[in-house]
């Protein structure tokens, strides 16, 4: 039914779950999984097709990145990130940007990470208090941003400044090489440990104007909003999963399992339906984006609310049904699932925020208005 979700959640069983806890007790960049989704073609998904990709859209997006969540939650999310760099790009860049660019994402050759959260504004990353001083041909760059997912090891970065001379905010595409750009070590997660999501620094960074790219790229937003729910639908369906392996093998000195106990059938098909509840809802949203339907964005939105709150709420609940051994690391993957499933409440745009965007569309206000 959900073509591109099933292959992705086959190849994420092959080529992602095995480095997911590694990645996890060492908190690094899971490599390993990041070269495979490169080999394969991944990061050609949402390219145009004249520039070496795929040519899929949102939907196919949310449907590889909830089946790859599901085995290496950080290797998604790190991807996710460059998708929605390429996708932004195609929508706004420069012709020139595109062909140097987007041919080589689309090989695996390069990816792209977005730096767009700062300290200053919080979840609201729309409001950059990172600068651009322009000048005849060039802008100097200068700001610190936060929790910079895939931090040293994409090859260029999409990050939002505020213009010192017309107040306008702008994307620029930022090479990872850039003369005044430098990377803080200060993550240290509590799950998703593999983003590596350190403040990115940029001191004087001097950048050409073919690196700018005028206007907020609002077009990414729903994009971004659609990966990160993917995130948290893979994970609680993974909790899910993980859950009904564990009560099946889990057997007491009589020979009954827990999966024999009535109470615990019950917990895990509640497992179970929230997970697949929030997925599907995740996949509906996507599906009215890419329809162009008026209510697609608050739909959007609303997977996002769902999928954020049914990750918690498995992990919670996922834990009870392992018991103390769930509470050990590295025993069972429920520990680091459960961490994994917290995140997604504090990522940018933040749960509150999200559900005061979508409570004043449904009563037609400005969603920004604050």
């Amino acid at each position: 039914m959900h073509k591109y979700y099933e292959e992705a959640k086959e190849f994420g069983k092959k080529y992602l779950a095995d480095e997911a806890n590694e990645v996890d007790v060492e908190g690094r960049f899971p490599k390993a999984s990041v070269d495979a989704l490169r080999k394969a073609g991944y990061f050609g998904l949402v390219i145009p097709k004249e520039y070496g990709g795929q040519g899929k859209g949102i939907e196919e997006h949310a449907e590889v990145c909830t089946g790859l969540a599901e085995s290496g939650a950080s290797a998604s999310l790190c991807y996710m990130m460059s998708n929605v760099g390429a996708y932004c790009l195609s929508l706004y860049a420069s012709e020139e940007m595109k062909k140097d660019i987007l041919p080589r994402v689309a090989s695996g050759e390069i990816i792209l990470g977005l730096a767009y959260s700062e300290t200053g504004s919080g979840t609201h990353f729309y409001r950059p208090d990172m600068t651009e001083e322009p000048h005849d041909g060039y802008s100097i760059l200068n700001g610190r941003k936060s929790f910079v997912t895939t931090a040293r090891e994409a090859d260029y970065y999409l990050t939002i400044t505020h213009s010192t001379k017309d107040g306008s905010n702008n994307l620029w595409l930022v090479p990872r090489d850039a003369e005044g750009l430098s990377f803080e070590s200060t993550f240290n997660g509590l799950g998703l440990r593999g983003n590596v999501s350190d403040p990115m620094v940029l001191d004087h960074v001097k950048l050409d104007d073919s690196c700018k790219i005028p206007g907020n790229g609002d077009g990414d937003r729903l994009i971004f909003i659609v990966g990160l729910a993917s995130s948290s639908a893979g994970i609680s369906m993974a909790i899910a999963d993980a859950a009904a392996k564990y009560v099946k093998e889990r057997s007491y000195t009589s020979g009954k399992s827990l999966a024999d106990i009535e109470t615990v059938e019950v917990n895990v098909a509640e497992l179970k339906a929230r997970a697949y509840a929030a997925r599907e809802t995740l996949f509906a949203g996507a599906a009215s984006v890419a329809a162009e339907e008026e209510d697609g964005f608050p739909n959007v939105i609303a997977a996002r609310i769902t999928t954020t709150e049914a990750a918690v709420k498995n992990g919670t609940e996922g834990m009870r049904l392992f018991g103390g051994i769930g509470y050990v690391r590295n025993v069972q993957p429920m520990e680091r699932l459960m961490r994994d499933s917290l995140g997604a409440q504090v990522m940018a745009p933040g749960l509150d925020v999200l559900k005061v965007w979508l409570g004043r569309l449904s009563v037609d206000l400005p969603y920004l208005n604050d």
